[in-house]
């Protein structure tokens, strides 16, 4: 078994266990295939019915309005990115995904996904559980961005995402996150020390 199959096995592990069958199974849907930097997996205004999970590196997922792209998240190894509208009912992307440093993937179809909910009703629970901690990720950003000044935005998504502030991740991308000008964020990071 690859390194990145292990790493989705203890994911599943972690919601629901399942069979080794049932697991070689789900594996058997997944590709593998390296994302050099600057690669783009799901491209703005074409359909994807891909879900990537990252096994290796980062993944920015962003929109463009007025030719400015704005980051909306920023995905590590662990987790998973789709664009839910393409992905459900093959609209054209509202978002681009872009490999910010050398990393590595496994992806699916929703097709091969769909089939294999189908055939292993186990493995319905752990896309239900993730789905979830999507949804409630995507909340908590909303409420970090309504509710929090500009410094305690930081703070948060340091605590909670630490691996997004490696010198690889531009300050412009996390000012985007964080819906703040980068220049006010280098003043907060130049106050502290990490």
């Amino acid at each position: 078994m690859t390194f990145s199959q292990n790493l989705l096995k203890d994911l599943v592990n972690t919601i629901a266990p399942i069979t080794k069958n049932e697991f070689k199974h789900l594996v058997s849907i997944f590709s593998e295939k390296p994302l050099p930097k600057g690669s783009k997996p799901i491209i703005f205004g074409e359909s994807s019915n891909l879900v990537l999970f990252v096994t290796k590196g980062l993944l920015r997922e962003y929109t463009i309005n007025n030719n400015e792209e704005h980051t909306l998240w920023i995905t590590g190894v662990g987790e998973a990115i789709l664009d839910p509208g393409s992905f459900m009912v093959g609209e054209p992307s509202k978002i681009e995904v872009e490999a910010l440093v050398n990393s590595h993937i496994l992806y699916t179809t929703r097709q091969q996904l769909e089939t294999i909910l189908v055939e292993i009703p186990s493995i319905n629970a752990v896309t239900h559980v993730l789905y979830q901690k999507n949804l409630q990720d995507f909340r908590e950003h909303m409420l970090l961005l309504k509710i929090w000044p500009t410094q305690k935005r930081e703070e948060i998504l340091f605590e909670k995402k630490p691996h997004l502030f490696r010198k690889e991740v531009k300050l412009k991308h996390i000012a985007s996150l964080l819906n703040v000008h980068p220049n006010s964020l280098s003043r907060i990071r130049n106050q502290r020390i990490y």
